[in-house]
């Protein structure tokens, strides 16, 4: 017997009836189907799953900070001029390094999503 693997994406309006799906799918688990669930979403969003191996230590140092610092809150708790004294680099560093990662989880995002 192969041990062969299949992916599947479900929906249904119902909440109701999915309980009921993963009830039936959970009596037979062990009777040569097993399962397991990735995701769960709502509204008809699929969720999506984004590569961040093309960032930099210092990139992704930056990112956390800016994001722990408040740089993307609205409006902003944190300048360029905070982060850099923080990072011990200069505000055009800075704003180098942040616009590259949201360059590429841009393009990762729509990458993934399509």
């Amino acid at each position: 017997m192969t041990n062969a693997q299949y992916r599947m994406t479900l929906s249904w309006a119902n909440p109701e009836t999915g309980q009921e799906l993963l009830h039936c799918l959970a009596d037979a688990d062990g009777e040569d189907v097993s399962f397991s669930i990735d995701c769960v979403s709502r509204d008809g969003i699929t969720p999506c799953s984004l590569d961040i191996g093309s960032l930099t230590q210092k990139q992704l140092e930056a990112a956390r900070m800016a994001v722990e610092e408040g740089y993307y809150e609205n409006p902003r708790e944190a300048r360029l001029t905070d982060l850099a004294d923080r990072l011990d680099i200069s505000e055009s560093a800075v704003s180098q390094r942040l616009t590259t990662v949201e360059r590429k989880l841009m393009l990762a995002l729509v990458a993934a999503c399509e």
